[in-house]
C-alpha cells in the first residue's frame, strides 16, 4: 500500500482551497464574464458542422493536410544528450513529406545553457516542420495546411523559412492555418471590463473562459487577436469545456468561419477539440523514448555510447 506522509496530505488540501477561492468559475461567474465579452465587442458566432458533401465541395478537388514535428533526446545532462528531431507534412490521401535531423551539444562550443539549448531545439523543429509545409505546397493542390501549435512562434524560431511559407500559402491559394490545444495568453486582462481579473495572480485567456463558450461557439475580439499579420480565434468545438484556438494569416483572415466549421467537421464531438488528422500526423512523426533507444544502440559506438550517453543512475538496484 502506498505510504504518504500526513502533512503532505494537508498541504496539498490547502492548495485544492486556494486555487478553489481564487479561480473556480460558478454558472454566476460564467454569465459574468460572458456579459463582458459583450461588453468588450467580441464576436461570438455558432459554428455550423458540415455534410460529407458540404466538406468535400469546400475542397473543390483540392486536398486538406496537415503538419506537425517532434523532438526527443537521450536521457541525460546536457551536453552528453542528443536531440533527435522529425516533422512530418501529410494529406488525407496519403502523400507526404518528411524531413529528420540531430543536434548534440558535444559537436558545438560550450555556450549550451538551458535557454540556449531550448532556442536552438525550437528553431530546429521549426524550420523542419516549415520546410517540409512549403514542400508539400509545392508538390501537391492543397486547399488548407493545418499547423499543430500557434503561426506566430514560427516567425520567432525560424524567421526566414517562415517567411517563405508564408509568402507561398498566399501566392497558391492554401489556408495556413496554426491550432492550438494550449491557450498560454494572458489578453483578456488588457480590456476595461476583464481589469478586476487583474489581482489574481495569473489571469490566462483559457482558464478565464474555461466552460464560458457553449459547444460549437467561436469568439473574436479585434483588439486583442489580431497581431503581426496574424489574427486568433478561441472556439469550443466539442463537450470539453476548455478552449482551443486556431490562427490564420491576415490576408486569409475573411475565411476565419469557413476554417472554423471545417475544424469542427474535423473534430469528435466528445474529443478534446483537435482535429483527428493532427492527431493522426502526430501519432506518425512522435519520436518516442524507444525509437531514441534503439537508434543509440544499433548506431552509436559502445564505448561512445558508454562514455557519454548512459548514466550511472539508470544502475540504480530500485
Amino acid at each position: 500500500m502506498l505510504q504518504i506522509c500526513p502533512e503532505l496530505v494537508n498541504e496539498i488540501k490547502k492548495v485544492n482551497k486556494n486555487l478553489q477561492k481564487i479561480y473556480q468559475h460558478s454558472s454566476d461567474n460564467k454569465t459574468i464574464i460572458r456579459q463582458k465579452l459583450h461588453e468588450s465587442r467580441a464576436e461570438i458566432r455558432h459554428i455550423s458542422r458540415l455534410s460529407t458533401e458540404a466538406l468535400s465541395n469546400w475542397l473543390n478537388d483540392k486536398e486538406l493536410a496537415a503538419v506537425d514535428g517532434s523532438v526527443n533526446q537521450t536521457k541525460g545532462d546536457s551536453p552528453h544528450i542528443l536531440y533527435l528531431f522529425q516533422a512530418l507534412a501529410k494529406t488525407t490521401k496519403g502523400y507526404q513529406c518528411q524531413a529528420t535531423d540531430i543536434f548534440s551539444p558535444l559537436l558545438h562550443g560550450k555556450d549550451e545553457e538551458e535557454g540556449n539549448r531550448i532556442n536552438i531545439r525550437s528553431h530546429i523543429l521549426s524550420k523542419l516542420e516549415l520546410t517540409v509545409a512549403t514542400k508539400l505546397i509545392d508538390e501537391r493542390s492543397l486547399q488548407v495546411l493545418l499547423m499543430d501549435g500557434a503561426l506566430y512562434h514560427y516567425r520567432i524560431d525560424a524567421p526566414d523559412e517562415w517567411e517563405l511559407l508564408r509568402k507561398k500559402a498566399i501566392e497558391s491559394n492554401v489556408l495556413l492555418v496554426g491550432v492550438s490545444e494550449e491557450i498560454t495568453t494572458e489578453n483578456l486582462v488588457k480590456l476595461e471590463p476583464f481589469q478586476s481579473y487583474q489581482q489574481r495572480p495569473h489571469a490566462y485567456d483559457r482558464d478565464l473562459l474555461f466552460g464560458v463558450l457553449r459547444q460549437e461557439e467561436m469568439v473574436f475580439i479585434e483588439d486583442i487577436q489580431s497581431k503581426a499579420g496574424l489574427q486568433s480565434v478561441w472556439m469550443r468545438l466539442t463537450s470539453d469545456p476548455a478552449i482551443t484556438g486556431f490562427d490564420v494569416l491576415l490576408e486569409q483572415a475573411a475565411f476565419k468561419e469557413e476554417i472554423a466549421s471545417v475544424l469542427l467537421t474535423l473534430t469528435p464531438r466528445d474529443g478534446r477539440g483537435i482535429p483527428l488528422w493532427l492527431d493522426h500526423v502526430d501519432r506518425e512523426v512522435r519520436v518516442t523514448d524507444k525509437l531514441v533507444e534503439v537508434l543509440v544502440e544499433q548506431y552509436i559506438d559502445p564505448e561512445m555510447r558508454k562514455m557519454f550517453f548512459e548514466k550511472k543512475r539508470i544502475s540504480r538496484p530500485y
